[in-house]
């Protein structure tokens, strides 16, 4: 290959690592969609109205209201970071798609969360967030280092990304511990988000 295709297939890859990314969120949706309660699994006797069946699992509901949530924001901001590149290649392909797959086992706690322990639940959430913002931030610090961001992406861009990308997860590692405390307290410490952000941001 010489020098000059080179990038014209780190361009191809790219291209296609959107599409394919572009797939597996929609498929995200699709697996959402089946856990909406069928009328098979009501305990009504009579004749099952949508609401009443809708109230009876209102817990599956919630689940799906929190999925939906989670693969909006993910593809939002996975839209922005792959828009942010010029190319790609095998390694930042990988990073992509260990972000995905556990954004997809998010999904898969938030599924099982009314069935398991809280606790449970709670730590499974923070240390699948962890993991999926780590393998975000890793795959930019990649494409930063390797030169396949756009040239037109000026620093300070580059900057904010880079704070956004470390935030999340350390943010998840500090809620880890309490999800062993207690929702309220879980849920609070979720706002330690932005003091972490001012760390990381005079760090850089």
């Amino acid at each position: 290959m010489t020098e000059k295709s080179f990038p014209q297939a780190e361009e191809r890859v790219l291209r296609r690592l959107m599409t394919f990314t572009d797939c597996l969120y929609a498929l995200g949706v699709v697996l959402i969609i089946q856990w909406l309660p069928m009328p098979d699994e009501s305990s009504a006797t009579d004749g099952i109205w949508l609401l009443d069946l809708f109230a009876e699992f209102s817990q599956n509901l919630l689940a799906v209201f929190i999925g939906v949530v989670f693969i909006v924001l993910y593809w939002i901001r996975s839209n922005h970071l792959l828009n942010h590149l010029e190319r790609s290649n095998g390694v930042h392909v990988a990073f992509s798609m260990a972000q995905v797959f556990f954004i997809l086992m998010l999904l898969y706690v938030v599924r099982v969360s009314g069935e398991i322990e809280p606790a449970s639940a709670r730590a499974g959430e923070s240390v699948v967030l962890i993991l999926t913002g780590l393998f975000g931030a890793l795959g930019w610090r990649y494409a930063a280092n390797k030169g396949l961001v756009r040239s037109d992406v000026s620093d300070e861009d580059k900057q904010k990304i880079y704070i956004e990308a470390y935030a999340e997860p350390l943010a998840a590692l500090v809620t880890l511990p309490f999800a062993f405390v207690g929702e309220l307290v879980w849920n609070l410490a979720w706002l330690a988000y932005i003091p972490i952000a001012r760390f990381v941001r005079a760090r850089h």
